[in-house]
């Protein structure tokens, strides 16, 4: 998250993108269906043998199989939120409401101002403790989080940890203070690999629908995430 005046930084990510199995996610699931149908085939031979058995077991297994990858979809993934504290935190507020995913724990304006009086040491290692066990890293994108030396960090530090990371445009929640904003510019544009192209050409934006932004977040973000960590390049 961001607040108020933040030390300057010169940021450029060194390390290059890697490429990745566009078919990785479907071949493990598929492989989590299939070594439950062929160990239920085998049970089902030696409870009733012959063809009836083996195709019993099969399908029992089967099913046994796609329950479990329901399952871990369902489960909550943890995620680390980075968001411009002043302008958007009412609408990351609305993000973490939507219950369907696991982010770091809110901080409010007080705490984070006691936070940043302890110096710039302190501000990152908060960053650094709350980030460790999370496996994605959401930039929750209002009109000025480009340009902010803290989200700057965080994107940093997520893409040379192998986290995965996107960004979510949510300039059309509505704030109860301030309504809608305009959109913001991309900020995984701020980062350059070392062949001169963008963090943005390997890191997705997703621009809700601007007639129901929340809804649509609510209903995709967890599909988001998902995609986002199957299909990282760092």
């Amino acid at each position: 998250m961001s607040k108020g005046k933040k030390p300057k930084r010169t940021v450029k990510v060194l390390r290059g993108p890697k490429s990745y199995n566009r078919e990785k996610l479907e071949e493990h699931g598929n492989g989590e269906i299939f070594i439950p149908a062929v160990t239920g085939a085998l049970i089902g031979n030696l409870v009733a043998p012959g063809i009836g058995g083996l195709v019993a077991g099969s399908l029992l297994g089967g099913v046994i199989g796609a329950t479990n990858i329901k399952e871990k979809k369902m489960a909550k993934i943890p995620v680390f939120y980075s968001f411009h504290f002043d302008n958007d935190v009412m609408r990351v507020q609305q993000v973490r409401n939507i219950g369907t995913i696991e982010g770091n724990s809110p901080t409010t304006p007080n705490e984070w101002e006691k936070l940043k009086r302890t110096g710039e040491s302190a501000v990152k290692n908060w960053i650094d403790n709350n980030m460790k066990y999370k496996r994605c890293v959401i930039v929750l994108i209002g009109s000025d989080t480009y340009g902010r030396p803290w989200i700057k960090y965080e994107i940093e530090k997520a893409w040379n940890d192998g986290k995965a990371l996107l960004g979510v445009y949510i300039h059309n929640l509505k704030c109860p203070r301030n309504g809608i904003c305009r959109k913001g510019k991309n900020p995984f544009d701020e980062f350059t690999f070392s062949d001169g192209r963008k963090l943005s050409s390997v890191v997705q934006c997703y621009d809700p629908n601007q007639s129901n932004a929340y809804q649509d977040i609510a209903n995709n973000i967890a599909n988001w995430i998902n995609h986002a960590i199957a299909n990282k390049r760092n």
